[in-house]
């Protein structure tokens, strides 16, 4: 069996893991991305940054069942977490959140099971 090639951008990664979620997300969990990446003209980050937005957010966000709220970060291989990413990641694992990141397809699914954001799958 041939194996998937592992995504070649956090673009590619992201993109994959929502077309899974459309499928696998428990309905009444609320999932979004955050938009926070990319390069953009120096214009609409000064207009962004005023309407709050801020470094080290997380790529993904889950509203989980009795208030819970998980955050997902995504990498590619040879990714590693920015001060800011670290920092927001104490900060919210502090506030009792749950966060995680990933680095291919299957370590985010193993996170996303984890916090309950998936379908169970049944194994026949």
């Amino acid at each position: 069996m041939k194996r998937a090639a592992l995504p070649s951008s956090e673009h590619q990664l992201q993109s994959a893991l929502c077309t899974y979620l459309e499928l696998m997300a428990r309905p009444e969990v609320l999932w979004f991305a955050i938009p926070n990446g990319g390069k953009r003209h120096i214009a609409v980050a000064v207009r962004l940054k005023k309407e709050g937005a801020r470094r080290g957010v997380p790529d993904m966000a889950f509203c989980l069942p009795d208030g819970q709220t998980a955050w997902l970060e995504l990498k590619i291989k040879g990714g590693s977490l920015s001060q800011e990413q670290r920092a927001f990641r104490d900060q919210v694992l502090f506030l009792g959140h749950r966060w995680g990141v990933a680095k291919t397809i299957d370590e985010a699914i193993e996170y996303l099971t984890s916090v309950g954001a998936l379908r169970s799958q049944q194994r026949s």
